[in-house]
């Protein structure tokens, strides 16, 4: 996965004891099997020798069954609305490793969905579809530094996915058409790419690239001198989209982002944080955004349940006055859900978020946490966006700044290194701002992941 801003795939050889099945199988790397014995039962799907010295085949899969509920409680006017509904998602990849210096990945992805959702989201059906299918070219000099270039569709991420992201969390995942290319040493990592997102239509093999939203970037980064692990860095990121919807209304909208990130871990505290301005124009008038984001975590103890508390606290601008040509609304651009909690609902733009979390670790491979996230409007000029940039309710739809909050439950079990199990169950209270619409009785949502890889 890309790291910071596009910052290369960082595919080192495994040792033979950290046999990880990561969501994105580009970023695996297979090749120890060649001179240790197979211990697993995929291990032989994991390095297939080919005909000339270095080459060799992987093969990958994920399969994850995902049943999930919504529950909007009654109120005097309205009855109460309940959807239950099975997500599946099937993904299967094959890497051929062509020597030390050339691979082509491919993969391909079905999505699919049961049960009743009165509001189906884009992405929650695609029959089957090419996924991934790139080819990259590296090379590593005598000093070690490293060199690589990625041309194709793929999977491509910007730092803890707050701005661009696969977002694993969806049931189709993301994937862009671009280039990407990056230049790595012991300290630092330089990179650049150019893309366009590919657009889900659900059918089959019907996806196609949407050169009508391109982005590109720049990034550096280096390591972190305060943490063992951790990295210090910033990014340019410019798109153009000749349709953006805001509260203002819709119009041709070409942004640049520059952000400054910061992340670290150390024995006991952690820490995320990006700082991000914006600029450009909108419909032909000038946008002025920005966003800040923190996550900082501190681990109480390293044994027995292993409790950390953290805060979570974003901050991103709004537009201040609809009917003011100006747009001050900050955007997400292509993001995951790190900043809406466990249901995803809310996305950043002219949302101001404080979580706190706490998580513990009962017995080994099993995490537990309870969090609390609670939403404000950062402006009463603007209203509140769904993650995917649509706006769920508009300036005028109630008074006040406080939009909820979210307490859940969240389990990770890593019952095997091949089976993963989650769950949430959240409720989310309704604030004054939501008090005349139809969510003002709150709901409740649940989920339950089974994922398989190999």
């Amino acid at each position: 996965m890309l790291v910071l801003a596009f910052t290369g795939r960082t595919t080192t050889a495994q040792e033979p004891s950290q046999r990880r099945y990561q969501s994105n199988p580009a970023d695996e790397d297979w090749s120890f099997l060649a001179t240790v014995p197979d211990v697993d039962p995929w291990d032989r799907l994991k390095y297939i020798p080919l005909r000339h010295p270095d080459w060799f085949l992987t093969l990958s899969g994920e399969v994850r069954y995902r049943p999930e509920g919504l529950r909007i409680r009654p109120s005097e006017t309205r009855p109460s609305t309940v959807d239950n509904y099975l997500l599946q998602r099937y993904l299967f990849g094959s890497d051929w490793r062509l020597g030390t210096h050339s691979r082509v990945f491919a993969e391909m992805q079905s999505g699919i969905i049961d049960g009743s959702l009165r509001s189906p989201r884009p992405t929650d059906q695609n029959r089957v579809d090419l996924h991934q299918a790139f080819y990259e070219w590296r090379t590593t000099r005598s000093n070690g530094h490293r060199f690589a270039l990625d041309a194709g569709r793929q999977e491509l991420a910007v730092g803890s996915t707050r701005l661009i992201s696969a977002s694993p969390g969806l049931n189709v995942k993301r994937s862009f058409d671009g280039l990407e290319t990056s230049y790595r040493t012991a300290t630092w990592t330089m990179a650049a790419a150019v893309a366009t997102l590919v657009s889900v239509t659900g059918g089959s093999f019907d996806d196609r690239s949407d050169t009508r939203q391109p982005f590109w970037g720049i990034a550096a980064s280096r390591k972190s001198p305060r943490f063992e692990r951790g990295e210090l860095g910033g990014y340019y990121l410019g798109i153009d989209r000749p349709h953006s919807l805001y509260a203002q209304g819709i119009g041709h909208e070409r942004r640049h982002t520059v952000g400054f990130k910061w992340t670290g871990t150390g024995k006991r505290l952690d820490l995320n944080y990006d700082v991000l301005l914006q600029w450009g124009t909108f419909a032909g008038a000038p946008i002025r955004a920005w966003a800040f984001a923190t996550e900082s975590g501190y681990r109480l103890s390293a044994t027995g349940w292993k409790p950390r508390i953290s805060v979570r606290a974003d901050f991103a601008s709004g537009d201040r006055d609809a009917a003011d040509r100006r747009l001050n609304a900050f955007n997400p651009l292509f993001p995951g859900n790190s900043y809406s909690g466990a249901v995803g609902l809310l996305g950043p733009t002219n949302i101001t978020d404080l979580t706190p979390a706490v998580t513990v670790s009962p017995v080994r491979n099993l995490v537990v946490g309870f969090e609390a996230p609670s939403y404000w409007r950062t402006t009463p000029g603007d209203g509140v966006y769904s993650t995917d940039q649509r706006l769920l309710f508009g300036p005028g739809a109630g008074t006040g700044m406080y939009v909820g909050t979210n307490p859940g439950v969240l389990v990770v079990w890593q019952a095997t290194r091949h089976l993963q199990g989650q769950g949430a169950i959240t409720r989310f209270h309704s604030g004054g701002f939501l008090q005349d619409t139809f969510a003002a009785p709150g709901f409740g949502f649940y989920s339950i992941s089974g994922v398989y890889r190999f």
